[in-house]
């Protein structure tokens, strides 16, 4: 199970936005924001690259399809398999090579590099593949190959770079996601709401990364277990209002998706601990898409709260 980190993106440049809003800012400050913009354009370069899963699928149907019918009849002419549009979704990275030379030295930037590098030669190969499997049908090469003989070397090749650059963007994204977030946080510290919003971010940060375990090619259930205990505990002590100021709130009705906030956050680690459940008991259950989905849904309810609390 894959989680793609879609909202990640809109919560960092909504730090961006209330950054400025200052008149004066630290080099730290400039520092995370450029840092900011960095992950943002990999998260954004990842979110793109990780379509083409859907492409993938969709050319590896049309080829297995063309195969099964040709080896009833190799007269008949075989569908395109379009390995163009599957290309076409890896994005333009002049926005990230921009922003990699603006942003500072931090302690994931080079891990980063090396993971896109790794990613984009793997991507590299999986489109000579995807070529070499199109040209296979529309060129008619089969009619020479004994027995259809070549091509599941092509499709194991495809289906391995694929993979590999697929999974390569996902490492990437994650140590954006780190990186954007802790840079974040010093962007927040100046915030008149301070005390309100770097606990919700943390907390955030802290069920994004058990999101991210769910994310792993195995799902270490203790792990999440822990996971979700740690967030507990922190949701439990910072959702208690009455420790803060609500009068350096923009208007009351921010108390409200305050509430509305950690209520969601209650409702996800629920959702969450009920997968984990599942996996561990019954890895193989038909029930797992819906319980990642009550989750997601709960996760995405913080995300939307977070935003409009933080837009104040």
């Amino acid at each position: 199970m894959r989680f793609k980190l879609t909202f990640l993106a809109a919560m960092l440049l909504m730090s961006l936005t209330a950054m400025s809003q200052q008149k004066n800012y630290t080099k730290a400050e400039l520092d995370a924001s450029n840092i900011i913009r960095l992950c943002n354009s990999v998260i954004e370069l990842s979110n793109k690259n990780r379509t083409s899963a859907d492409n993938y699928k969709s050319m590896l149907s049309t080829a297995e399809s063309n195969l099964s019918k040709l080896k009833r009849n190799p007269n008949i002419q075989p569908f395109f398999v379009n390995y163009k549009n599957f290309e076409a979704c890896f994005g333009d990275q002049k926005e990230y090579a921009a922003a990699y030379k603006g942003a500072p030295e931090f302690a994931e930037k080079k891990e980063i590099a090396n993971a896109i590098t790794l990613a984009d030669k793997n991507v590299a190969n999986a489109v000579k593949w995807a070529a070499a499997i199109s040209g296979y049908f529309s060129e008619k090469e089969y009619l020479t190959d004994t027995e259809f003989a070549k091509y599941p070397a092509m499709q194991d090749s495809l289906t391995f770079y694929f993979q590999k650059g697929y999974n390569g963007w996902s490492e990437a994204s994650r140590l954006a996601s780190k990186a954007g977030n802790d840079a974040e946080l010093i962007l927040l510290q100046k915030s008149k709401i301070a005390e309100f919003i770097i606990p919700m971010k943390s907390d955030l940060n802290g069920l994004e990364a058990i999101f991210e375990l769910f994310n792993q090619e195995t799902v270490d259930n203790a792990q999440v277990k822990a996971g979700i205990s740690a967030v507990s505990k922190s949701v439990a002590l910072n959702k208690d209002i009455s420790t803060k100021d609500v009068k350096k709130l923009n208007d009351i009705y921010y108390k409200e998706v305050f509430q509305n906030f950690y209520g969601k956050s209650e409702e996800a680690l629920k959702a969450m601990d009920a997968l984990n459940l599942e996996l561990e008991t019954n890895p193989q259950s038909g029930r797992l898409n819906s319980l990642y989905s009550s989750a997601m849904s709960s996760y995405k309810g913080v995300v939307e709260a977070y935003n409009t609390f933080i837009s104040q």
